[in-house]
């Protein structure tokens, strides 16, 4: 579609006349109705309904008119970033993401983004997948990182990273470097996040690829203190390895399942009908940048899904 007839079409529309609207741009009145009617065939419908004071947009042309403001919008956005792209990064992003996640990147995220994009204001923000998946769609952030436990509506993703969920019990529990078949999860009274939580959706799913059901013993969002309430002796979880911290070593247990039969895979997510800002890129580069330093490092226990820096 030429930008140029949508152009046309809006200044006919805001001077309601054809006529006056070719002055106004500078063109022969027959050129521009030509414009026009190129536009109304290939749109498919009526835009305007003429008359001898001129003309009137119809209801699809009402309608019709938004979408072509929209547009227009976007080209304009889209020449000013990419001209933009020689110079420094600058602009608020707001990321949304898991608090498992964010405990594991955020601080190394916000010190590389001082350090490298100094003019970028990143903003993190902490909920469950569903949250996000929400905000996500609604606008409402930039870009997120997600469980990923199917297909995201309207969203696009790509896939980062996959880790091991062990099974998590008292200590004692389990032998060292113990393994255990995924149908043993099914006697373990378990602790888990809320329906809400992704590792929640995560667990559900493998539950029922395996043939069994989970046994609830109490729902707690907080993973901290399901791990707590493990090292007490009130249940089992499922969990990745980096959520049991180094001051639950001793007091936890933990087993293999079926060789790391069970995986959730983390996905960044963005919203396609949002422009991708110059900043919100920068922030998407060194996120992988500080995902493949936590894996080479050893920090985080994971696999990367996509080839990272």
């Amino acid at each position: 579609m030429d930008t140029r007839h949508l152009r046309a079409f809006l200044k006919i529309a805001d001077m309601r006349s054809i006529s006056r609207a070719a002055d106004s741009l500078g063109i022969a009145q027959p050129s521009l109705s030509q414009q026009l009617l190129r536009l109304e065939d290939e749109v498919g419908v009526k835009l305007f309904r003429r008359s001898a004071r001129g003309v009137v947009v119809t209801e699809a042309g009402r309608v019709f008119q938004e979408h072509a403001r929209q547009i227009l919008r976007a080209e304009a956005q889209a020449l000013e970033d990419v001209r933009q792209l020689d110079a420094a990064p600058g602009g608020h992003v707001t990321f949304a993401m898991p608090p498992s996640v964010a405990a594991l990147i955020g601080v190394p995220l916000v010190e590389a983004i001082k350090r490298e994009a100094p003019h970028v204001a990143v903003r993190l923000v902490e909920s469950f997948s569903g949250n996000i998946r929400g905000w996500l769609e609604g606008g409402r952030v930039d870009m997120g990182i997600v469980y990923d436990t199917g297909p995201l509506r309207n969203l696009s993703t790509r896939r980062l990273v996959s880790e091991e969920l062990v099974l998590v019990g008292p200590a004692g529990a389990f032998a060292e470097n113990a393994d255990v078949p995924p149908e043993r999860i099914g006697a373990c009274p378990l602790i888990v996040p809320g329906p809400q939580h992704g590792l929640r959706q995560v667990l559900e799913q493998e539950a029922a690829r395996w043939g069994f059901a989970l046994d609830v013993a109490h729902e707690i969002d907080a993973l901290g203190q399901i791990v707590a309430l493990v090292a007490g002796g009130h249940g089992y979880a499922l969990l990745p390895r980096t959520v049991v911290s180094a001051a639950a070593e001793g007091r936890v247990s933990l087993a293999r399942i079926g060789e790391g039969a069970i995986r959730r895979t983390l996905s960044l997510v963005r919203n396609p009908a949002q422009i991708v800002t110059h900043a919100s890129l920068r922030v998407e580069d060194l996120t992988l940048r500080v995902l493949a330093d936590l894996i080479e490092t050893g920090q985080w226990q994971a696999e990367a899904e996509a080839a990272l820096p």
